[in-house]
């Protein structure tokens, strides 16, 4: 078996993927491994990993799509982040709040000047929807350096979600929202803040890839919000 070949058919759990393993620490070893035992072997078969099919659509196609595959059940994103964990996926790269914070604010119109007239420049929506899964990984599986400052910039970034519903769709929303609460101890001034905007939220607001969707949500929006 060529461990070289990117795309590799394996078997977890019964059902077969085609999975470029370059992408994946554990699942490219796997593959080393098991060419090296078996080199006659033609078929490579690995047993459940939780969410695969999940995870491995977010490595293909951009975590926002983990929103729109899961219910909104906080439980299945934590088994989630767990099997990114697992595999051995950097999600957050060298990001850390700051700089997750900056793409999140991706999906806002921003303006240039040219030839004397400004023209606007469109939102990049799906690197902000990207990055609203990452901060779901950091509050759930990171480490803060300083909890009381930090779990503020969470809030902030968290509330910048939450009050953008022409880009972060209801599952979206509602899982950052009850992922924060789960990890830090939320004042009741924030709790009032996050229900000012999840007011009249229905699920049928579905998380959806549309990177067309009109920003009729770039309300006035407080950043140092606390």
């Amino acid at each position: 078996m060529d461990s070289t070949i990117q795309h590799t058919l394996i078997t977890i759990g019964g059902v077969n993927y085609d999975i470029d393993v370059s992408q994946i620490l554990y699942l490219s070893s796997f593959v080393d491994f098991q060419g090296k035992a078996q080199p006659q072997g033609t078929k490579l078969v690995h047993g459940p990993i939780p969410l695969i099919d999940v995870a491995l659509k977010g490595i293909q196609s951009g975590y926002r799509q983990c929103f729109r595959a899961l219910p909104p059940d906080l439980s299945q994103h934590h088994i989630l982040c767990e099997t990114y964990d697992f595999l051995g996926i950097d999600i957050l790269g060298e990001q850390y709040v700051d700089q997750i914070f900056a793409d999140l604010k991706a999906c806002k119109t921003d303006y240039e000047l040219e030839y004397k007239r400004y023209l606007a420049i469109k939102g990049n929506k799906s690197k902000a929807r990207d990055a609203a899964f990452k901060l779901l990984y950091l509050i759930l599986m990171g480490e803060f350096r300083d909890e009381n400052k930090d779990s503020m910039k969470v809030f902030n970034a968290v509330l910048f979600i939450v009050s953008h519903s022409a880009t972060f769709k209801w599952k979206t929303r509602t899982m950052i929202r009850a992922a924060y609460q789960e990890r830090f101890v939320v004042t009741l001034k924030q709790i009032a803040r996050l229900d000012e905007w999840l007011k009249g939220d229905t699920a049928d607001d579905v998380d959806g890839d549309n990177t067309t969707t009109d920003e009729s949500s770039d309300e006035n929006y407080n950043s140092d919000y606390s």
